[in-house]
Order: C-alpha cells, then structure tokens, then sequence
C-alpha cells in the first residue's frame, strides 16, 4: 500500500521497484490521494504496463480523518493479501527486500517489522539534518522496540512496515487511528500494546529514501507532525529525552565558542566541554561509519541540534498556537488531531 499525494517526482522508481520485487505473488496498491499534480498520469501509464499494479482514486479524509490515514486504509480495502507492506511514495526497495522481510516475519513468529532505510542525502543541509532521523532510533532507547516485555514502546517508519493482515484487523486498521499525526510510530505502538510482536529491522541494504531535498523541505515537512509526538502519555518522557539531549548537544560547543571568544571559562569547564564535544563528535563518526553515511556531518553536530530546536518549536507553535496542520494543500484541525 503506497500513498501518493502529488509524488510525481519519485512514485515512478517506488513503484517499478515494488514492481520487481522477486516475491511470488504480491500486488501493488497505489491510493492516488487527491493529487494536484502529474502523479495520476503516471500511474496510470504503469498501470497499462503491469497488470500487478491496482490504483485507487483517492476519496477526501471525512472528519475526523487525517489524509494518510485515511489513504492507507483505503488502499487496505482494496487489497487481497494476507500481508500488508505500507511504504511512503518516495521509497525505494531492492529486489529481494520483500522476499527477506517474509521471511523474517515467518520464520520469527513476528507479527509486524519494521524496515529502517537509507536515507540517502545530498547537499549540504540534507547532510547537516537528516542524521537527526537515524540518532533518534539508533542513539535512544530504539533496542526497547525489539523486547516483547516493553509493549509501551514500538517503532514504526514510513519507509516500511509489513504486517500481518490478522494483527491489523484485530486492533482496528487504521481506522483505529485514524487521527494521528506520526501514524506510522502509532500503529506499530498499537500493534505492540495489543500482545502482538513487533521487530525493528536494520535495512539499509535493501530499501532507501531521499525523504527531504532542500532546508525549506525538511523545515515544513518535519514540522507538520513532530509535535504530535510529544502527545499522550508517552510525550512527556519524550520531550524531557529531546530537550536534554539537545542541551547536551549544544551547551559544549556554545562553551568553547564562548572561550576561543575571550569569555572567562573555567579550566574545569573548559575541560568538560571538551571531553563532551570530542565524544558527541566520536560516536556521530561512528553511527555513520557503520551505517555508511558521510563523516564530515559529525562536526557540523551543534549546529543540526540548533537547527532541529527550531523544527520542534515551529511544529509545537503550529500545533498549540496556530492550532493547525498544513500539508500539500490540505488544511487540518490541530486539536482534532493526535499521537
């Protein structure tokens, strides 16, 4: 099941590499959400070609309804399939990607896995920000995804979540959630709170995303929902988490700034700046070494915290001032909206 709302700029090479995937029997359902753009006139070109592929003309979010959600459940209406795969319109998989992701599902009982991908970047700020993503689910508490006994904690990305069709139904579909904001963490928490299992599931190898192509992107695309996180019982902790980690990440640089700018620094403090900043730095290098990103970023590490600070200020003023979501031309209400 793919989303699409005006993805003409990548729903070609999602969907033919859905389309070659060396699985037996799989069909490819595209929700074509409203699209504005040329996404429609490329699908139907694809569909002519592969009879695989079934596209749905997307109907508008009742109330009460977000437009993904409602788009993803529109899309499970109309597929046969006994395993669901929800993939965002941007990402891109392998050919055995699929194939591999059965087989770990069935042969670990599990009920849903979640693919994390490459995030292919480019360009500076892509480099600078997009890191941000995978230390959020590598460098906290993400391991806690994987350990059945902690059924408050999941994790679910747009970049692929395959479940099982029987676990979906049983906690309500996505009608179940049909409010969210980060739909995709939500499911796969309300999978996980139901005694199902969930698997967190390194792939990197096999599927990849370029999520965001410039700074005003990854600015307006972030914060239309990044707010919704820190939402319920669980958004506490999380936000207590983000903002003592983005202390961390900030406050040793702004003290060696502040020293090489002739501040009066304590030796003591100096030091512990220091150590703090050459470790930040240390394990940003070696996240991206095994996940075979580009080094340099790590030195540029205050600056993405500064840079993320203000996404989540700006998602949280959207959300509790402006009272409003806004994406792709749609307009929600904030406070009918949710975790």
């Amino acid at each position: 099941m793919i989303p699409a709302r005006n993805e003409e700029a990548e729903i070609e090479r999602a969907v033919r590499s859905h389309l070659a995937q060396r699985y037996p029997r799989i069909e490819v359902v595209v929700v074509d959400d409203r699209s504005t753009d040329g996404t429609a006139v490329i699908l139907e070109r694809l569909a002519r070609t592969d009879q695989r592929l079934r596209l749905v003309a997307g109907r508008e979010p009742p109330p009460g309804w977000l437009g993904k959600p409602h788009a993803l459940a529109q899309g499970v209406a109309a597929a046969s399939g006994s395993l669901l795969l929800f993939a965002d319109a941007d990402v891109r998989y392998h050919p055995d990607a699929l194939r591999e992701a059965v087989a770990v599902l069935e042969s670990s009982e599990i009920d849903l896995v979640t693919l994390v991908a490459h995030f292919e970047m480019r360009g500076f700020w892509e480099n600078v920000l997009l890191p941000y993503v995978t230390l959020s689910i590598y460098g906290s508490l993400g391991f806690l995804a994987n350990l059945p006994r902690f059924r408050a904690f999941a994790i679910g990305t747009g970049t692929g979540m395959l479940v099982r069709r029987s676990a979906y139904e049983a906690v309500g579909g996505h009608a179940a959630i049909r409010n969210s904001g980060v739909d995709d963490v939500r499911l796969a928490m309300t999978v996980k709170r139901a005694g199902f299992r969930c698997l967190l599931l390194r792939a990197e190898d096999r599927v990849e995303v370029r999520m965001y192509r410039s700074l005003r992107s990854i600015w307006d695309g972030v914060a239309k929902s990044l707010a919704f996180a820190f939402s319920g019982w669980t958004g506490l902790p999380l936000a207590a988490a983000t903002v003592l980690y983005l202390s961390l990440s900030i406050a040793p640089f702004a003290v060696l700034t502040a020293a090489l700018l002739g501040a009066p620094v304590s030796p003591r403090d100096l030091a512990l700046a220091t150590v703090l900043a050459a470790a930040l730095i240390s394990l940003r290098a070696a996240l991206a070494a095994i996940l075979g990103d580009a080094l340099w970023p790590a030195l540029t590490h205050p600056l993405m915290a500064a840079v993320w600070a203000g996404i989540i200020g700006r998602s949280l003023y959207w959300k509790l001032v402006r009272k409003e979501i806004r994406w792709r031309g749609r307009r929600y209400d904030a406070a009918k909206a949710g975790f």
